[in-house]
């Protein structure tokens, strides 16, 4: 009888979420909190990765959208001159597969935020230790599944990143292979392998290094463009020189800091203050799990990139997910440790909100809004057409026209 009723549930509840999303959502955290059944997960990714994909083209994503188009009218011959000047290939071949199939990026999007939030609900569900379900709601929220959708390249790299680590944790021999092929998707997602192999340090010799990447916080920035001035003069013809210019030495490292706004700033700041917590428990803590292995590498990573925001916030994404992880599983009870514990909390719900503030202006400009009154398949098939982009986004800057920051 328990299960007949449970079913019902199931069904009514799909229902409701097929027909009314947005507002059947807490009833359907409300079922998972209650029953911490797999489906209320996967209807809780479908609304993100929905949503995510309703997000105005903006930013990296317009000029994707661009790409996108542009590959409608490429000849086999004209995408492998494309090719030609990306070494991180993968992606601009899906790309192109379906810009000549009709397949809109939407679905890229949708899949890539979906396997995010659904990869954490099993991840955690699964455990032999019973966990709540606010703990794993609170793990999900870390995710900025807005700007995931809006990067998209960097997410789909890091999300590979992500699954060859877990391998490596279950102990699993091909992870070295799916970090090879992030990097196909990413560049950036190159910096993994160097974790992996760090990775397989003791922890007396992480927690060294760990110890001594404090030191770098401070003193980052002019660490590295010391360096990088110095390569580029000794090694001007140097692989992804552009790129290194880019975000050392030219707009992501410097500019792009200053041009934020106030709402901007306060996200960046909010979310090194999620950091430190995280940062703080692995300082404060002492523990062998092979999860452990894994967080403090990326802790080191973040420690290194500290004073490049776009950086630090590009790659924030493994060292809180690897570490949250951690602080879950050792699940340690002495009094600092449920303290973070409950600064993290406080925080994740903080930056959660605090992101979705940040992007209104694309959520106004874009379909998002719609997804109050609209049912699953009408949010489905929307689409941006360059009509619609010519229209609402500004070439020059890549942002929405006419609309004014609330």
């Amino acid at each position: 009888m328990l299960k007949s009723r449970y079913y019902i549930s199931d069904i009514v509840l799909g229902t409701a979420f097929f027909f009314m999303p947005f507002w059947s959502l807490p009833l359907v955290i409300f079922q998972l909190i209650k029953t911490r059944r797999v489906f209320y997960t996967i209807l809780i990714s479908t609304f993100f990765a929905l949503t995510a994909s309703l997000l105005a083209p903006t930013g990296d994503l317009y000029r994707l959208y661009l790409t996108y188009f542009d590959f409608q009218e490429f000849n086999f011959d004209s995408f492998i001159d494309f090719l030609s000047v990306k070494p991180d290939f993968l992606f601009y071949a899906l790309l192109y597969v379906f810009a000549k199939i009709g397949l809109s990026i939407r679905i890229i999007i949708f899949l890539m935020i979906f396997s995010f939030f659904q990869l954490s609900f099993n991840l955690l569900l699964k455990q032999p230790r019973k966990i709540s379900v606010l703990i794993i709601l609170l793990f999900v929220m870390q995710f900025d599944f807005l700007l995931q959708g809006l990067f998209l390249r960097f997410p789909l790299a890091i999300l590979l990143v992500i699954y060859a680590f877990l391998n490596k944790i279950d102990g699993k021999k091909y992870s070295i292979l799916l970090l090879i092929l992030a990097s196909t998707i990413h560049f950036g997602a190159l910096i993994s392998i160097p974790i992996y192999f760090l990775s397989r340090l003791s922890l007396k010799k992480l927690n060294t290094a760990l110890l001594i990447s404090l030191l770098i916080i401070p003193f980052g920035s002019y660490i590295f463009i010391f360096l990088i001035n110095n390569l580029l003069e000794w090694f001007p013809n140097i692989p992804f020189k552009e790129k290194l210019e880019d975000y050392f030495l030219g707009y992501w490292a410097l500019e792009f800091f200053e041009e934020r706004t106030w709402k901007a700033l306060f996200q960046i700041y909010i979310e090194r203050i999620l950091y430190f917590l995280v940062l703080a428990y692995f300082l404060l803590t002492k523990g062998n799990t092979m999860h452990r292995k894994i967080a403090i590498p990326f802790l080191i990573l973040i420690n290194v990139l500290f004073s490049f925001p776009n950086l630090f916030n590009r790659y924030l994404v493994l060292a809180t997910f690897f570490g949250i992880l951690c602080m879950i599983i050792e699940n340690k009870k002495k009094a600092y440790s449920q303290l973070i514990h409950l600064g993290l909390a406080l925080t994740i719900t903080l930056v959660f909100s605090t992101r979705i503030v940040a992007q209104q202006k694309n959520i106004r400009v874009g379909y998002i809004p719609s997804i109050i009154y609209n049912n699953v398949i009408s949010l489905s098939i929307k689409k941006y057409d360059i009509e619609w982009i010519d229209k609402h986004i500004d070439e020059k800057t890549a942002s929405p026209k006419k609309v004014k920051s609330l």
